[in-house]
């Protein structure tokens, strides 16, 4: 088998969840649809794919795909004819999965399979299937071909269809990764032991989001918000300051602004719970202690987060995005005078 990409033993975290479905992968049992929902980032494509890769190989050992007979290859390069993944496409509007993909799913799976005596097709983002694509497919898992299985992918449960739902005849639950399971992961990618550590508390469980963060320098940014709320609560913060971080600020896209008011208001947030009785878990455990060092008081901490909910909420809209930067900043630090 060698180093085969889909092995069961590659998979992160949710072992138990795990183990279940390679049981069913295994011994042919498993159900004609079902819904994997879960943050993104968190393995549920792997599982996914590792699933149809079980149930497609002709030669499983130790129930692992061999990685060495055809439809394993197949499996390896992309090109297997009886493995179909649907996924939303980028629009103008929003990102969708239209009536049309729906439809050409629907007639792949009409078919018989080609290579093996079954057909997995895989919908990742299956909230985003928009109204006409989503009742489209309620037809085919009620009735689905007894030779296909589908395999439902969401970050958002809540955003799909209830007789979607309904119809899928199992949903599991994937769990967020622990901050020790990201950062072991991310070790063996070859990123810095520093940077693992930094990137394993800020992920939010997700291992697909610490790896976009390494690449797009998450992690500094999050510092920049630490340092940020620090000047701000010593009263350090000047126009000057305010006016050079708008200049960088107006050649990011809105999503990245998006994600540094987030950093700034988990900070809060973890400001906050350090100043309570009781024992918490923060978000920026690495920064507990200069976390604690920093005074503000509960009734401003609520002003301030109040306005980074503000601030997301004009970033949805079409305001200059460096406008709307520098004047978050300046609300924040009007607060706390």
């Amino acid at each position: 088998m060698g180093d085969y990409k889909f092995s069961w033993k590659k998979i992160i975290g949710n072992s138990e969840t795990v183990a279940n479905l390679k049981k069913f992968s295994v011994e042919k049992t498993f159900p004609h649809a079902v819904l994997f929902a879960g943050v993104e980032g968190i393995g549920k494509r792997k599982v996914a794919e590792t699933c149809a890769a079980t149930l497609l190989c002709e030669n499983l050992i130790d129930g692992e795909p061999c990685g060495t007979c055809d439809s394993c290859k197949l499996m390896a390069a992309g090109t297997h004819p009886d493995f179909y993944v649907v996924e939303p496409e980028d629009t103008k509007a929003a990102r969708n999965i239209k009536i049309g993909q729906i439809r050409d799913l629907q007639r792949e799976a009409s078919l018989r399979p080609v290579q093996s005596d079954r057909r997995v097709v895989i919908i990742d983002g299956a909230e985003f299937m928009n109204k006409a694509a989503a009742n489209c497919i309620l037809k085919t898992l009620e009735e689905p071909p007894t030779q296909t299985i589908f395999i439902l992918l969401t970050a958002n449960r809540a955003g799909l269809l209830l007789t979607i739902r309904s119809r899928c005849s199992m949903t599991l639950s994937f769990e967020k990764l622990s901050a020790e399971q990201i950062y072991e992961s991310l070790l063996v990618q070859g990123i810095d032991a520093v940077k693992a550590q930094k990137l394993s508390v800020i992920a939010d469980g997700s291992l697909g989001r610490a790896l976009a963060l390494e690449k797009s320098g998450g992690y500094e940014m999050r510092d920049d918000a630490f340092n940020l709320i620090k000047q701000i609560s010593s009263k350090a913060l000047t126009d000057e300051i305010i006016f050079a971080k708008g200049k960088i600020w107006e050649t990011w896209s809105r999503e990245n602004f998006a994600d540094f008011v987030t950093y700034i208001q988990k900070i809060l947030r973890d400001i906050y719970l350090l100043n309570q009785s009781e024992v918490y878990e923060l978000y920026n455990v690495d920064l507990k202690e200069n976390l604690a060092a920093i005074k503000i008081p509960e009734k401003i901490l609520y002003k301030m987060i109040a306005e980074g909910t503000l601030a997301q909420r004009r970033l949805k809209s079409n305001a200059n995005l460096r406008l709307l930067a520098e004047s978050y900043l300046m609300r924040l630090r009007l607060t706390c005078k």
